[in-house]
């Protein structure tokens, strides 16, 4: 479907995929909950073709949908940075996250957080919008977080990560190199007891399969890509170390290194279809210099 933002509305032209839908069946298939399709209904914050129409009318082909879609005003101190965006459209600004930082705020009147940097390259950009992250990445982690920049469409990527339906790529650099090239890990993990700050495998723990393949290699140092099909805590790391290969840098399950100052775990790619259009959607964030160095 094409689509375009109309200041706070999003337009959409209807194709054959969802031709026949009713609207209500449309507003279904984004996950709105019956609080929100209430409310457009309560407020006729939305138009067919330019005019006010029940919510069980079917939609058709060429018909223009025309939907309150976007919130106003942002929600965390704006704060300067060199961000770097790798993404953006009228839904969706995806970021390269730096090391060394957390994502949000504990309190929003605090800064150093990727959510302020962001609220910064909104204003900068001229985009009156709250700041709305859709996935997390620990402080160490480098790369890809995605931003959800239209309200009516969040619960929709939420969804689609719920269901592990955005693919998650992440390139790592272990010690030493792994039994064999291409090889999955399928071991549930929980909480150690020993550790409030650490998981572990745990038998009473939460299925998790993670699936890991060497991509370089040098000396005792080889970069591997990482793929999982569930979201646990530390999952990447907590099955890397059960392999006796830990990520280089990570503190927490193996040790510091005098290659890098951090985690050498890097956010590489985010792959899904776009809810709109029906294409593919593949977003790659090169890898950054200080894991690059330590293959050199």
């Amino acid at each position: 479907m094409h689509y375009h933002k109309e200041n706070n509305h999003l337009v959409i032209e209807i194709d054959q995929r969802i031709q026949g839908m009713s609207i209500l069946e449309f507003f279904h298939y984004l996950h709105l909950s019956k609080k929100t399709i209430h409310l457009l209904r309560q407020n006729k914050d939305y138009t067919l073709n330019k005019s006010y129409v029940d919510y069980h009318t079917v939609l058709k082909k060429k018909d223009i949908l025309s939907i309150k879609a976007y919130e106003q005003g942002r929600d965390f101190i704006e704060e300067e940075s060199s961000l770097e965006i790798i993404y953006e459209d009228d839904l969706l600004c995806v970021v390269n996250k730096p090391s060394n930082l957390i994502i949000h705020p504990d309190d929003k009147s605090k800064k150093n957080t990727l959510c302020n940097y962001v609220s910064y390259h909104y204003q900068q950009s001229h985009q009156d919008l709250p700041i709305r992250y859709l996935h997390r990445l620990d402080r160490d982690t480098t790369g890809l977080v995605m931003f959800c920049k239209c309200a009516l469409l969040q619960p929709y990527f939420d969804a689609l990560i719920a269901s592990k339906e955005i693919k998650k790529t992440y390139l790592a650099i272990i010690q030493g190199h792994l039994p064999q090239k291409e090889m999955s890990v399928n071991l549930p993990i929980g909480q150690d007891r020993h550790s409030k700050n650490k998981m572990c495998i745990s038998k009473t723990g939460k299925e998790a399969i993670s699936h890991f393949k060497e991509i370089k290699t040098n000396k005792n140092y080889t970069l591997v890509k990482c793929q999982i099909e569930t979201g646990r805590k530390h999952q990447i790391r907590v099955h890397l170390n059960h392999l006796h290969h830990p990520i280089v840098g990570d503190s927490l399950y193996g040790k510091a290194s005098s290659k890098i100052k951090r985690m050498a775990l890097h956010a590489y790619c985010l792959e899904f279809i776009h809810p709109l259009n029906n294409q593919p959607i593949i977003i790659e964030c090169p890898l950054p210099l200080d894991m690059e160095s330590i293959l050199k």
